[in-house]
């Protein structure tokens, strides 16, 4: 079932520095990392936007792509540019890196998300994943202003709009493939399951 009217946008325009490589284009059971991202969670969406800091090597995938307005600048901009671009007030915003996603904690996020104006998963020690929440275009003020004054951080954005917070903790899915070394390690503990 689609919910709408929210859409998914996948952050792949970082510069991967402890990668060595394209992120995103890494290969997983026989797809990229991005590509099973979005196989994941096109069930949950009808409209899914990659934003990207060169769009050519994203268009085979056959999805709208934002080009970030300023490239390697970091995530904040990323999200304010495909805040801009979306054709959505309400957008579900993620990583291209988190290879298993747990749907239902998901849908709990994008099922809060037309109530607040920002819904992010927060730990008991005070750690925030703000790449796997949702924002409104209604934001979009509030970021400019931000970025006006300096600061590029995403989690000083939460005192300056309605954030709704939702518990992270026991979530023992979620993960992210910074380095090299945690992909490598991602790719032994699958083959170890595999049937």
């Amino acid at each position: 079932m689609k919910t709408e009217p929210i859409a998914a946008i996948i952050l792949a325009g970082g510069k991967s520095r402890r990668m060595n490589g394209e992120k995103p284009l890494l290969p997983l059971n026989g797809r990229t990392l991005i590509e099973t991202v979005i196989a994941q969670i096109r069930p949950c969406f009808g409209t899914i936007l990659i934003s990207v800091g060169d769009r050519k090597k994203f268009v085979p995938l056959g999805l709208p792509v934002i080009e970030d307005e300023a490239p390697g600048q970091g995530p904040l901009l990323a999200i304010l540019t495909a805040l801009r671009a979306s054709p959505c007030d309400a957008n579900f915003i993620m990583a291209c890196d988190i290879p298993v996603i747990h749907l239902p904690f998901l849908k709990k996020i994008i099922s809060l998300a037309p109530r607040h104006e920002i819904v992010v998963p927060r730990y008991r020690d005070g750690k925030f994943e703000p790449l796997f929440a949702a924002y409104q275009r209604a934001i979009i003020p509030a970021i400019e202003r931000q970025i006006r004054g300096g600061d590029l951080k995403i989690s000083s954005l939460f005192s300056a709009c309605r954030t709704k917070f939702v518990a992270m903790d026991g979530q023992k899915w979620f993960c992210n493939l910074n380095t090299l070394e945690e992909y490598h390690d991602y790719l032994r503990k699958e083959k170890r399951h595999a049937p």
